[in-house]
């Protein structure tokens, strides 16, 4: 008895918060990140080279986050219902909500909807000329940075468990790409709280949400909305949806594009992501980064270079920076005589890896293709489709694919996650072995659609290099 009545004046007499040491916390919430239409003008991103006004609102947009902390180490994870953040627009998110400090980690990662407004510079009223509403922009920041300090006072206690599995992708998602190679895996986390009522679930999956097509006229989240609604009214937690390797290109494998068939798909993914069967596996919470030069090498960028540097600072290829009016001067070169590859303009992006529970999250800056993380070029992840359509004008030398291992046989977790467009978006990361279109401007080559919205051919290895090292320091 002496003994018992030590211990709890030990625990009565410790500071706030010293009794949750060494346990995992969560707080999760969301917020409305909908363009207001009447006052900040909008237009929508995702298709052909311009954008086009909306009509209307059909469902909301919301940035989903969760805060975790455990040891005095703090992590925050958000995902935003847009077609891309770029990194300038992550570290700027990072000091707003304090945590470009020691011991903190924000993880941002895009939906990459198709029906959202361009926060890319990429999709205005003309081709070249950027639709992002600077008033917006900050307006998310803003919203985004306050409930992310709001959910640190309202932390808790919780116990962390995960799932994986295999989703069969006929009748959600199909690859417009040869090599047919879709990466099938769906992973759940989920965090509950000591009651045993669930606080977040993160579900990772992989497929464009474009099921409206270019023909819809209406802000909309797309698949990723009801995805998360569904998860969210059946367990009564938050949800956050976080998008895979979709380059390549997954697509979803709809009826017709219209809202019902978004519903649709992304009531299925949910369905499936709440069936995996759940198990324990700690609450161990911890993150790592890595900082990556990457050469913009894409002379279409290039060219439009004054529209799209707000989202990173131009360096040269030992990372110094360059002055912001060399934006003009290279984009004139590139246009008139192109640009000597001494000197062509880098940028700054990140590999970043957060562990969470039995978690792992590996977060690629980019769309990178499905093979890069599955392989398949021997036609086992095709679901039923030829490896190579036949007749197909410019197929892909299978005989130079690379072997392996490919990115999901190096993230060595219970519950693997692999995301896309984490902490900035530089378009598609195409393997290099497939990567046909010429540096000339406007060039294209049939069913090469995708080396002409990448920073350029180099990028994929200088990324895979940097993710693979990051998984392999443990």
């Amino acid at each position: 008895m002496p003994r018992l009545l030590a211990v709890f004046l030990v625990c009565a007499a410790l500071p706030a918060g010293a009794a949750a040491r060494g346990r995992l916390e969560a707080a999760a919430g969301k917020v409305d990140i909908t363009p207001d239409l009447a006052a900040e003008k909008t237009y929508l991103a995702g298709f052909g080279a311009a954008g086009k006004r909306p009509e209307g609102v059909h469902d909301p947009l919301y940035a989903r986050l969760l805060v975790l902390r455990r040891d005095g180490k703090t992590v925050a994870l958000a995902g935003l219902d847009l077609i891309g953040f770029y990194h300038n627009d992550v570290l700027d998110l990072r000091r707003r909500a304090g945590y470009d400090a020691p011991g903190r980690y924000l993880f941002v990662a895009s939906t990459h909807e198709h029906s959202g407004p361009d926060t890319l510079g990429l999709w205005g009223p003309f081709p070249g000329v950027s639709g992002v509403n600077q008033r917006y922009r900050s307006r998310i920041k803003r919203a985004v940075a306050a409930e992310l300090k709001a959910l640190e006072g309202r932390l808790r206690p919780v116990d962390a468990a995960g799932g994986r599995g295999v989703l069969d992708p006929r009748g959600l998602c199909r690859d417009l790409r040869d090599p047919q190679a879709i990466d099938a895996n769906i992973a759940v986390l989920r965090l509950s709280g000591r009651d045993g009522k669930a606080v977040a679930t993160v579900v990772n999956w992989a497929c464009h949400p474009e099921t409206l097509w270019r023909e819809n006229r209406f802000v909309s989240a797309d698949y990723p909305g009801a995805l998360c609604a569904r998860v969210e009214e059946q367990t009564g937690g938050a949800c956050l949806f976080f998008n895979g390797m979709i380059g390549g290109l997954l697509s979803p494998d709809s009826r017709a594009a219209t809202f019902d068939e978004a519903k649709r798909i992304g009531t299925a993914v949910a369905d499936a992501a709440l069936a995996l069967p759940i198990r324990g596996g700690g609450n161990g919470l911890a993150w790592r980064s890595k900082r990556v030069l990457v050469p913009l090498e894409n002379p279409l960028y290039r060219v439009f270079l004054p529209t799209l540097v707000f989202g990173h600072d131009l360096l040269d290829a030992q990372g110094r920076p360059l002055p912001r009016r060399r934006a003009w001067t290279l984009a004139l070169r590139q246009f008139l005589f192109g640009l000597a590859p001494a000197d062509q303009p880098w940028i700054e992006s990140e590999v970043a890896i957060v562990d969470a529970g039995p978690a792992r999250l590996l977060g690629m800056p980019a769309e990178p293709f499905p093979e890069l993380a599955v392989g398949g070029y021997d036609g086992r992840y095709a679901f039923g489709r030829p490896l190579v359509a036949p007749g197909h004008p410019d197929p892909p030398d299978l005989g130079r694919a690379p072997k392996g291992p490919y990115l999901r046989d190096l993230v060595r977790a219970p519950v693997p996650m692999l995301v896309g467009l984490a902490n900035d978006e530089l378009g598609y990361l195409v393997p290099e072995y497939d990567f046909k279109t010429s540096g000339r401007l406007f060039s294209r080559r049939p069913g090469h659609h995708e080396e002409v919205k990448t920073a350029g051919p180099s990028a994929t290895k200088i990324l895979l290099d940097a993710a693979a090292g990051l998984l392999r320091a443990e």
